[in-house]
C-alpha cells in the first residue's frame, strides 16, 4: 500500500526529533549523581551540572573579552545615540524646571540633608573667598589703586606753585600708599570677600528654579555642553581604571557558580529557548529524511 511508504520517514522524524528532546533534557538532567547499587550511573549528573565550574569560567571570560571589554564598553557608552539620551534628559530636566517654584535649596533638599547643603555652601565660600583673596594679592591691586590716586593729585596741583614739589614727593608717596593700602587689604580684604561670597552663595541657594532656567537658552545650552564634555572626559580617562579595578570574568564566574541549576536551566532556556525548538525540529527533519532514503535503499 501506498501509505506504507509514509511509515520510515514519519516514524525517522518521530525518533530524531525525541532523541534531540532528550539530549537536550541531558544537558541539564539529573541535576545530581544517581546510583544504582552504588554504581553511579552514566551521564548522571548532566554536562552542565557536571561541568558547571568550567561553563561558568568560559561564559566569564567570554563575555569579559567580546561582550564587556574597554573598546566596546567605550564605542556605547560614548556613541552618538547614548549623547543624544543624555543631551535630552538635560533637555527634559530644564523644562520642567521652567514650572518649578522651589528654590536651589530645597530642591538640593529633595536629595542632600539640610546640614550637608550648610556645610557645602560653607566649603564653597571658604573655597571661593580664598581664590579671590589670592587673585587680589596677585593683582598687585594696591599699586594701581596708589598710582591713580597719586596721578589725581598730581593732575588737581599742576599749574599751581605746589606742582613741582608734588611731582618730587609722587613716587615716594606711590610707594608709601601703595604699602600701607596693601596692608590693609591684607587685613580686611578676606571678611569683606567671604561677606560678598557669603551673600551671593546664599542668594543663589535662595533663588527660584525656575529663574535659573527662564529665559536662559544660551546657559542651558552651555550647561548640557559642559555636562556631555565632563561625561565624555569620565568615559575615556577613567574607565580603563575601573575595568582594571572590577574583574567582569570573575563577577560573572562567581555568579554563575551561586545560581542554583534550576535557576542556570531556565536562564539558558529564556535565552536559547528559539535555538533549542530549532534543534529539536531539525532532528525531526534530519530523522525524516533519512527514513526516506531507507525507502529507496531498501
Amino acid at each position: 500500500m501506498w501509505y506504507a511508504y509514509l511509515i520510515p520517514p514519519a516514524l525517522g522524524a518521530v525518533i530524531g526529533y525525541f532523541t534531540n528532546v532528550v539530549a537536550i533534557r541531558m544537558l541539564f538532567h539529573p541535576h545530581e549523581p544517581k546510583y544504582i547499587f552504588g554504581w553511579q550511573i552514566p551521564f548522571t549528573p548532566g554536562l552542565i551540572p557536571k561541568e558547571k565550574g568550567r561553563v561558568a569560567a568560559s561564559i566569564g571570560e567570554a563575555i569579559s573579552e567580546n561582550l564587556m571589554n574597554k573598546e566596546i564598553l567605550e564605542h556605547n557608552l560614548l556613541s552618538d545615540e547614548m549623547i543624544a539620551k543624555i543631551e535630552q534628559g538635560i533637555d527634559s530636566f530644564c523644562k520642567k524646571q521652567l514650572d518649578n517654584k522651589q528654590t536651589v535649596r530645597e530642591f538640593a533638599g529633595r536629595f542632600i540633608p539640610e546640614d550637608e547643603i550648610n556645610r557645602l555652601a560653607d566649603c564653597a565660600v571658604g573655597d571661593f573667598s580664598e581664590l579671590i583673596g589670592k587673585k587680589i594679592a596677585e593683582s598687585d591691586l594696591s599699586t594701581d589703586i596708589a598710582r591713580q590716586v597719586v596721578a589725581y593729585v598730581m593732575k588737581k596741583m599742576s599749574g599751581n606753585m605746589l606742582g613741582g614739589i608734588a611731582e618730587m614727593m609722587a613716587k615716594p608717596a606711590e610707594e608709601f600708599l601703595a604699602k600701607h593700602l596693601k596692608e590693609i587689604m591684607g587685613q580686611y580684604s578676606g571678611d569683606i570677600v567671604k561677606k560678598m561670597v557669603g551673600n551671593q552663595v546664599s542668594g543663589f541657594l535662595d533663588t527660584q528654579m525656575s529663574d535659573l532656567f527662564k529665559d536662559k537658552e544660551e546657559r542651558i545650552e552651555s550647561v548640557k555642553n559642559t555636562v556631555v564634555s565632563a561625561y565624555k572626559s569620565l568615559i575615556r580617562e577613567h574607565l580603563p581604571h575601573i575595568l582594571g579595578a572590577v574583574d567582569i570574568r570573575k563577577i560573572i564566574e562567581e555568579r554563575i557558580k551561586e545560581m542554583d541549576v534550576k535557576e542556570t536551566e531556565r536562564l539558558i532556556l529564556q535565552v536559547m529557548n528559539k535555538e533549542l525548538r530549532a534543534i529539536e525540529w531539525f532532528g525531526a527533519l534530519l530523522g525524516g529524511v533519512i527514513g526516506l532514503f531507507n525507502i529507496f535503499l531498501l
